[in-house]
């Protein structure tokens, strides 16, 4: 199941063994004091990729942008009811072909 942080507190559900607690952290630390509402989830190897490759062609979700960041991809979100949201992906060889090259297709060089 997907691991969600809307504030710094939830921080303390990911165990300090995790790779991704790094690059979340940074992001929490960073957005969290935004004024929109905003959302980071951590995907895990068990949960199901095909609805999230269905985000690159959602019409009411708006993909800002990809960029990888210490083996991990973190994708913006930006929806039509102005709630953020990051999606912070392993780079893993578990990864649906689907998802992986949706975000290929969106990786900021």
């Amino acid at each position: 199941m997907m691991l969600r942080f809307s504030t710094l507190d939830d921080l303390a559900r990911l165990p300090q063994s995790d790779p991704a607690l790094s690059v979340i952290t940074k992001l929490a630390n960073g957005l969290f004091t935004e004024a929109l509402p905003i959302t980071i989830t951590l995907m895990q190897p068990d949960d199901e990729a095909p609805p999230l490759a269905d985000l690159c062609r959602a019409e009411d979700i708006i993909l800002e942008g990809v960029i990888e960041q210490e083996n991990m991809f973190m994708i913006a979100l930006h929806t039509d009811y102005q709630h953020s949201i990051v999606l912070v992906i392993p780079n893993k060889d578990w990864l649906n072909s689907e998802l992986y090259q949706c975000i290929s297709d969106n990786l900021y060089h």
